[in-house]
């Protein structure tokens, strides 16, 4: 419920929506009869939840996420609703919590949904040439994903055997485990465009986490740039931004420590400017948000480290 409530508190919800809903379960009872036990049941859980809630939200927020996780079709019918295409275009594919061993794994992977040949049409899009770039994107998450989760099972058992090498005992390691969470956040979606965020980490004798940000023109089938959103001037008109925002959190906060700033010895590590490389998402205002990983610029204990630049 906490996973599915992050993911409705970043969406807006239509006003046909209960109507939309209703159709695309109706569609699938009618062409996938299958899966009629499984729907009913389906019913039957949001039925009780939702009169527990009572809310026309946690009716959406049910039925998005049992039946989008455990109906493809379901999911394929929503992502070709007109109303709905863009909500629904982003879907869920995988989402299971799993324990191997001593690591714990929770996961949550999306697939980019390709538009369907009616709207690519409609909209004029090179069919061919989008689902190409939806692809490609949706196997690059999913390589991330996969070895993120090969990388947490061998860091576990290297260390389990360093562990007991040094003298460690069965005792000592009964309570030791890892967490290790795949998860993402639409942070923008707006006719065609779309932000989103892939984080992926592992919590055990340290916290390690990477973000993978996918800014994409799927009407255009090309990732947006610092450059499409700010101008050719974009490099001085974030490092201008960013600058004055690091002041302003100093003076601000007196246990700011970000590097070569106020009594800060590593001048080397001081902020300077940002490249095209630099990795950043948009937010709901359409503006972008540069993102700094945990160490890049500032102490550890700051963590991740975001900067809204206004256009």
């Amino acid at each position: 419920m906490k996973r599915g409530k992050k993911v409705y508190d970043n969406i807006v919800i239509p006003d046909e929506l209960s109507e939309r809903v209703q159709q695309a379960i109706a569609s699938v009872d009618r062409d996938k009869a299958q899966h009629k036990a499984r729907e009913y049941k389906t019913h039957k859980v949001i039925t009780a939840m939702v009169k527990g809630v009572g809310t026309l939200a946690a009716a959406f927020l049910i039925c998005m996420t049992i039946g989008v996780n455990s109906s493809q079709v379901f999911a394929e019918e929503l992502a070709n609703i007109p109303v709905l295409g863009v909500l629904a275009r982003v879907l869920t594919v995988r989402s299971y919590e799993i324990t191997e061993g001593d690591v714990n794994i929770s996961v949550e992977v999306p697939q980019i949904k390709a538009e369907s040949p009616a709207e690519a049409e409609r909209q004029g899009i090179d069919l061919h040439a989008h689902s190409d770039f939806v692809t490609d994107i949706n196997q690059e998450i999913d390589a991330i994903v996969e070895a993120h989760l090969e990388k947490s099972k061998t860091d576990m058992e290297e260390y389990k055997e360093a562990f007991f090498e040094t003298g460690g005992t069965e005792e000592e390691w009964a309570d030791r485990t890892m967490e290790v969470d795949v998860s993402y956040e639409v942070k923008y979606q707006s006719g065609p465009y779309l932000s989103m965020v892939l984080t992926v980490s592992e919590a055990w004798v340290s916290a390690y986490s990477e973000a993978a940000y996918y800014n994409l023109d799927l009407e255009n089938n090309t990732v947006i740039t610092l450059k499409d959103l700010l101008g050719d001037d974009y490099i001085n008109i974030c490092n201008e931004s960013i600058l004055a925002q690091i002041e302003q959190r100093i003076a601000e906060d007196e246990s700011s420590a970000y590097f070569g700033f106020g009594e800060d010895e590593f001048e080397e590590e001081k902020f300077t400017t940002i490249d095209e490389n630099t990795r950043f998402y948009i937010n709901e205002a359409g503006n972008p948000v540069i993102c700094f990983a945990k160490y890049e610029i500032a102490a550890g204990y700051m963590g991740v480290q975001e900067f809204e630049i206004i256009k």
